[in-house]
């Protein structure tokens, strides 16, 4: 007894040492420390503790199960970001910035939370689902209750079979009946177009963006590879694919490879309806369409990103549909946004609004080829325009342009756009009405363009987005046509 007591007094004055660790994981999964920069891959074999304040991802066809000392455990899903937040002797705390994860928290255990952007669920003795995204916090509980709370500390509590949503902005839904329960230990996965949407904004990892594409280059639909010189006389090994994830939906997908530095841009479309063998029969009305009735198949959302692996810049563009405007020749139907946001990230920024950055502007009823919307919003509030600046750096003949938008509270983004033949020369007004005295038609000059984007930015650290493309496999798509 005396030995008993002696080592209860020890453990006390010790202090209490958290025991939170992976104990299985597949794919790639990386942590970052507290006080570093760099990303790491978790090791194979064994177990890999972890410590408070530690940040971890999983990227696509990955996860991770962590255990503590309680007996509760979580399991991650793919493409997920989160940070054990706390990890003490009183509470767990997940910081779970975007993706899924499923926890099994023991009864009579010490109080466990996992804090979203929009939410807080805080539970003892519990099975429920947590999913993170840009649109807020969905909770779902197959065992035991949870209570949900947003920012303004509304609360509802979520009981077995139901499941509640709360929105980015605020607002707690009431529990309802769950219609798609999750179903086993793997629920936490999530579905393909879930996982789809998701990857475009979190995974940007270059050994996960690469090994996925390795992946997805065996089934492409549409492949192009070259190397041509960008705009600062660099050469670029440029790969470029389109895929199908799912039957209503299609990706496309450029890398680009200069010595050590790598740039990648992902486009992920959604349609209203399963898409046909021939993309180009929807691609070519996807933003217009001249007929006298609207298009039966037409685009719902469009996921975008575009990163060199630190920094990002993500659009996200919901609820779309095909308007009449009112005449068949202007043209007829235009392709209009029920919401459409731009965001930007460096490091600091990267989990904000669940893994799409920092929010610069946000555009209601966005109709896309005429260019306007019923209402705007910038970074600061809906009256606080940019200060903006544009310029044609090489001349008005010259297909090379600059535009810089400075926010009110000091942040900036800038844009240089550049249209260059495969040996870097900038395309000019002239080059077609040469190209095709020399007997070229248009259709051979645009396979031998390329589209550079160069994005520069306050949240960028000095770094660097730097993206090449070719008209080539956007002709071939459909999405580049000539009457």
């Amino acid at each position: 007894m005396r030995y008993l007591a002696s080592l209860v007094i020890l453990l006390a004055s010790a202090g209490w040492v958290g025991a939170a660790y992976i104990y299985e994981h597949k794919g790639l999964v990386e942590y970052r420390e507290t006080d570093k920069d760099a990303w790491e891959k978790v090791p194979s074999g064994g177990r890999f503790t972890i410590t408070a304040g530690m940040q971890l991802r999983t990227a696509r066809a990955s996860m991770a199960e962590i255990h503590m000392d309680d007996g509760s455990r979580v399991k991650v899903a793919p493409l997920s970001n989160f940070t054990l937040s706390a990890e003490d002797k009183e509470k767990s705390v997940f910081g779970l910035a975007s993706g899924r994860m499923r926890s099994w928290v023991k009864k009579f255990s010490r109080r466990f939370e996992v804090r979203t952007p929009s939410a807080v669920c805080a539970v003892r003795g519990t099975d429920y689902t947590t999913t993170a995204d840009a649109d807020g916090t969905k909770v779902e509980v197959s065992e035991g209750s949870v209570l949900v709370g947003d920012a303004a500390g509304r609360t509802v509590l979520v009981r077995q079979g139901e499941m509640t949503r709360v929105e980015m902005g605020g607002g707690v839904q009431q529990p309802q009946v769950n219609p798609d329960p999750p179903a086993g230990d793997d629920a936490s996965l999530g579905g393909a177009r879930e996982l789809a949407r998701r990857e475009i904004y979190t995974e940007i990892s270059k050994d996960a963006v690469v090994a996925q594409a390795q992946a997805e280059m065996q089934s492409a639909e549409y492949q192009n590879r070259k190397t041509a010189v960008d705009a600062f006389g660099r050469r670029v090994r440029m790969e470029e694919y389109t895929i199908r994830p799912q039957d209503d939906q299609f990706k496309y997908v450029v890398l680009n490879t200069r010595g050590e530095r790598f740039d990648f841009g992902k486009i992920l479309f959604t349609f209203n309806a399963a898409l046909p063998a021939d993309l180009s029969a929807v691609t070519a009305n996807m933003i217009t369409s001249a007929g006298s009735t609207a298009p039966s198949v037409w685009l719902t959302e469009m996921n975008s990103v575009m990163s060199n692996t630190t920094d990002k810049v993500t659009e996200d563009a919901l609820g779309g549909a095909m308007q009449y405007n009112g005449s068949i020749t202007s043209p007829a139907y235009n392709l209009v946004f029920g919401s459409y946001k731009f965001y930007a990230a460096g490091p600091d920024e990267a989990d904000d609004n669940g893994g799409l950055g920092k929010e610069l502007w946000a555009k209601t009823n966005y109709n896309v080829a005429r260019n306007t919307q019923d209402a705007i919003s910038y970074l600061g509030g809906a009256g606080a325009a940019p200060a903006i600046e544009s310029s044609s750096p090489s001349g008005s003949d010259v297909f090379h342009t600059y535009a810089k938008n400075t926010y009110g509270d000091g942040t900036w983004i800038a844009a240089e756009d550049f249209v260059l033949f495969d040996d870097g020369k900038k395309l000019s007004t002239g080059d077609f009405g040469g190209g095709l005295a020399g007997g070229e038609t248009v259709d051979q000059i645009t396979d031998r363009l390329n589209f550079e984007r160069v994005y520069t930015s306050s949240l960028f650290d000095g770094r660097t987005i730097d993206l090449m493309y070719s008209a080539k496999l956007l002709k071939d798509i459909g999405m580049i046509r000539f009457e």
